[in-house]
Formats: structure tokens, C-alpha cells, sequence
């Protein structure tokens, strides 16, 4: 019995001391347009603010999710989001609208000084947001436009995207997931507009 524990504490000692053999984790990030539409129109926007972003349960959650079946989501270990998923959507919304509006009054929140009072804000939820094992990227939202202060009722928008995705890889997955979130932001620019 002694021989035997003699002979696994080196085994062990040299299992815990060796490099490990798992890969390192790969951290993605969704980024603002590089070349985001502005408006034709000259818009004085409010301080506007963009969120909360609600998540559907599934993607709230550091791991990439890949949907392998209609009803079968699959978690990529080793793929993840760099911050969380709603901060990072909504920072990027912010930017595209600042862009578009060519105005500094969008943000993810208000400024302090501003807090006393009821600002604009555009509130959304990400129902899908996924690539398919077929190379599909799909968002799917429904948000509004809640505008304190005013009679007229918020209009819930929904707004459904989709791509094929240019690549195997998962930096082309979150390219086209990109793409897709671009054109949500060009959207909601232009009804934003409408709206206010």
C-alpha cells in the first residue's frame, strides 16, 4: 500500500506541474460602422439614450452561442464575448447614431447632470442573435421609442436580419453578426427620426 501511494505522488505532482493542454480562450468584440450612413436632414436630437438591452436567456452569457438545429443550441467553449453581450450592443447602437445624427447626444446613458431629467430612450430586446451550422447569421429584435412626457403610446417596432456568413471561422461568424447589427442601426436611425 506505502509503494503504492510512493509510486502515484510523482505521477500526480507531474500531472498538476505539466503546461496545460486546454486552448486559451478567444474573446470577440462587435465594433461601431467604420463608415456609418449619416443624415441628410439637419436633427436636433435630445439627449438620447440607448437601452436597456434585454437579451434573450440564451446569449446572456460570456460563451458563443451556434445553433446546430432548429431547437439546438451549442455553447463554443473557447469563442467568447469580451464584455457583456448588452453593453457591448448597445455601445456599439450609440456610436452608429452618434454617427448618423453627427451629434455627441447619444449614449448608453445619460450624462449626471442630466439625470433629473427624463430623457428619450430607445429600449430593445435581442431575441436571436446566433450563426446556424449551415453559415446563417440571424438578429432578431423588437424595440421602441419611449419618449417621456408625451400622450402618444411608444410603437413596438420588430425588425428580423439575416446573412450568409463569408467564412468557416468564428471571426467571420461575428462579422456577419456585425454586418447585421449595422444595418439594425441604420434602421432605427432612420424611425427614430420619423418618430421624433
Amino acid at each position: 500500500m506505502k509503494t503504492l501511494l510512493f509510486l502515484t505522488i510523482p505521477l500526480f505532482l507531474a500531472g498538476c506541474l505539466s503546461p496545460s493542454t486546454s486552448p486559451k480562450p478567444t474573446y470577440y468584440l462587435l465594433q461601431p460602422a467604420t463608415d456609418f450612413a449619416r443624415s441628410e436632414k439637419e436633427f436636433t436630437l435630445p439627449f438620447l439614450i440607448i437601452g436597456p438591452i434585454d437579451l434573450s436567456p440564451y446569449l446572456d452569457q460570456p460563451k458563443i452561442a451556434l445553433r446546430v438545429g432548429e431547437n439546438q443550441i451549442e455553447y463554443q467553449d473557447y469563442d467568447r464575448w469580451a464584455e457583456p453581450l448588452d453593453v457591448n450592443i448597445s455601445s456599439v447602437l450609440a456610436e452608429n447614431l452618434r454617427d448618423y445624427y453627427q451629434t455627441p447626444n447619444v449614449g448608453q446613458g445619460a450624462p449626471k447632470i442630466l439625470l433629473r431629467r427624463e430623457q428619450p430612450r430607445v429600449l430593445i430586446l435581442i431575441n436571436r442573435m446566433d450563426v446556424s451550422e449551415k453559415g446563417v447569421a440571424t438578429l432578431s429584435t423588437q424595440w421602441a421609442l419611449s419618449l417621456k412626457g408625451k400622450d402618444i403610446p411608444s410603437i413596438v417596432h420588430q425588425s428580423d436580419y439575416q446573412t450568409e456568413v463569408q467564412g468557416t471561422d468564428m471571426l467571420s461568424r461575428v462579422n456577419a453578426l456585425n454586418q447585421l447589427l449595422t444595418e439594425f442601426s441604420l434602421a432605427l436611425a432612420k424611425t427614430i427620426e420619423e418618430e421624433m
